[in-house]
């Protein structure tokens, strides 16, 4: 019978210095703490230096983001539903704020209407992005698939057989 070992955690160096080689990489898996590290630096350097400088770095992190994904055995594009929503929500809040200019003169005396049909089109889509950020959260912290899956080997988990 075959069992499993999980190797140690990578140390904080060690899982940036993974992440920083594999920077373009799609394929393949991540462990949870290259992961988890790579993150906390992007977010302290978003607030140290500037929202752009964190922006330009979680553009970087998405294929670590993706292996991550993959080491749960999931697909990478689980991470594009957020994106796909949060560009809806950016599209339609540009085209009403632009109509809203352009028909100003029309709008009068529906002032109320219009501010509540807005505001519960941004509650909704605000409410759905910020569940699927949640589900995101869930996935990215799910242990390893021990063993392989459609994206390689596990990087985590050792099978040793026993030699009876």
């Amino acid at each position: 019978m075959d069992h499993l070992i999980a190797t140690p955690s990578l140390g904080f160096s060690e899982a940036v210095n993974k992440a920083a080689s594999n920077i373009l990489k799609f394929e393949g898996r991540s462990r949870q703490s290259e992961y988890w590290w790579t993150m906390v630096i992007v977010y302290l350097v978003s607030i140290a230096l500037t929202p752009l400088a964190g922006f330009v770095l979680s553009l970087l992190t998405i294929p670590l983001t993706f292996r991550r994904l993959h080491d749960t055995g999931r697909s990478g594009w689980w991470w594009g539903g957020s994106a796909i929503l949060q560009a809806i929500a950016i599209v339609l809040f540009i085209y009403d704020i632009t109509m809203a200019y352009l028909n100003a003169d029309n709008i009068h005396g529906y002032g109320d209407e219009i501010m509540w049909a807005f505001l519960l089109k941004y509650t909704v889509l605000s409410v759905l992005i910020i569940i699927y950020k949640i589900v995101l959260l869930v996935l990215y912290c799910i242990d390893s698939e021990p063993y392989e899956n459609d994206y390689g080997e596990s990087i985590k988990y050792i099978i040793q057989e026993d030699n009876q």
